[in-house]
């Protein structure tokens, strides 16, 4: 049985995409604002601003909820199945069930994988440390046809 966790330069990766989100979005409503000092644009104004602000409130309560959960998270990799724990859940995922393992790398690095399964949905498995263990893993498991490493 192998274990794997998310790494904290995971989380900090996450982390910083929230905050250039944040401050794209200020950007994008003072651009706005900038270009709208007429009083007939105000509702263009007030729909930007709204949209802005409700977006970024669920962005941040969506990775409230991301962080909260991905403390006690872990995932086994056992002889023919998957093991997802969170908290004291357990999901299993049944490696019968996998139609294929999409390898997605960036600059010869993978960044993630993509479990396909026989019923045409797909499971992400990113920021999980050691990758490259999980993946050979995997590969181990799986048929050689079954498995397609996507290089960018």
């Amino acid at each position: 049985m192998t274990t794997f966790t998310i790494t904290a330069e995971s989380l900090r990766q996450r982390k910083r995409n929230i905050i250039w989100g944040a401050l794209f979005s200020v950007l994008l409503v003072l651009v706005v604002l900038q270009a709208s000092t007429e009083k007939e644009n105000l509702p263009l104004v007030w729909s930007v601003l709204g949209f802005v602000v409700i977006a970024n409130v669920v962005n941040l309560y969506r990775h409230l909820r991301y962080l909260r959960l991905v403390r006690d998270h872990r995932l086994e990799l056992l002889p023919e199945r998957i093991e997802f724990w969170t908290g004291g859940d357990k999901t299993v995922l049944d490696l019968k069930d996998v139609a294929g393992v999409f390898l997605y790398r960036w600059r010869g690095q993978l960044r993630h994988i993509q479990v396909r399964l026989k019923n045409n949905r797909g499971i992400r498995l990113e920021g999980y440390s050691d990758l490259e263990e999980l993946t050979a893993g995997l590969i181990k498991q799986r048929p050689e046809g079954k498995v397609v490493d996507r290089r960018r």
